[in-house]
């Protein structure tokens, strides 16, 4: 690996230790304050679950009995904006325990470096096919969690993961992109909303 390279991918970390304390701080500052503000959040993400449940549907029919049989899955609303070497995404979404059917509440940010150019809206879908990915997931909860490690290939909506047990759907709310980027996704429990 080249100096070049290490330098970059040394950038791309430090962005991202840097990003998510602000980030999060941010999402602190809008929390909702009282409990009916708490309550129409909840709801906002449940409606926002179900959204982009419906889009993925729309243009990936098989992946209905996926869902549907896995032990959990995971909705995002991720905003992105790609401006020539920086990398950076806000997203908030709810985790689905199949078997109890109970939300768990999360947000998400990722800071990173790559060539591109736009701005995004996209609804991440994770489909958990085994207990112990969900668990791991979780269990990062307040540390976070970085599924960072996938690649984006075809026109299914699908991102193809590395760890076997996760599937990634990505579907386009809005907006046009071209990136290529390298960075990490944290994933964090919501604690506002639980």
């Amino acid at each position: 690996m080249g100096s070049f390279t290490r330098r970059v991918i040394a950038l791309a970390f430090a962005a991202l230790a840097a990003a998510v304390p602000a980030v999060h701080a941010q999402d602190d500052a809008n929390a909702p304050a009282t409990p009916e503000a708490r309550e129409g959040e909840r709801k906002a993400r449940l409606e926002l679950a179900s959204t982009g449940l419906a889009k993925l549907y729309q243009v990936q029919p098989d992946a209905r009995a996926a869902v549907e049989k896995a032990v959990g899955y995971a909705v995002f609303e991720v905003d992105s904006i790609y401006a020539v070497l920086f990398v950076g995404q806000k997203g908030k979404g709810v985790l689905f325990d199949n078997a109890t059917r109970k939300p768990t509440f999360m947000l998400s940010s990722r800071a990173g470096t790559g060539p591109g150019l736009g701005k995004q809206k996209t609804y991440q879908i994770f489909v958990f096919k085994a207990k112990s990915a969900m668990d791991q997931f979780l269990a990062a909860g307040s540390a976070g969690a970085d599924v960072g490690a996938s690649m984006s290939t075809g026109k299914d909506g699908m991102v193809r993961s590395f760890n076997p047990s996760i599937d990634i759907y990505q579907v386009p709310a809005s907006g046009m992109a071209v990136q290529a980027s390298w960075g990490g996704t944290v994933y964090t429990v919501d604690s506002k909303l639980q």
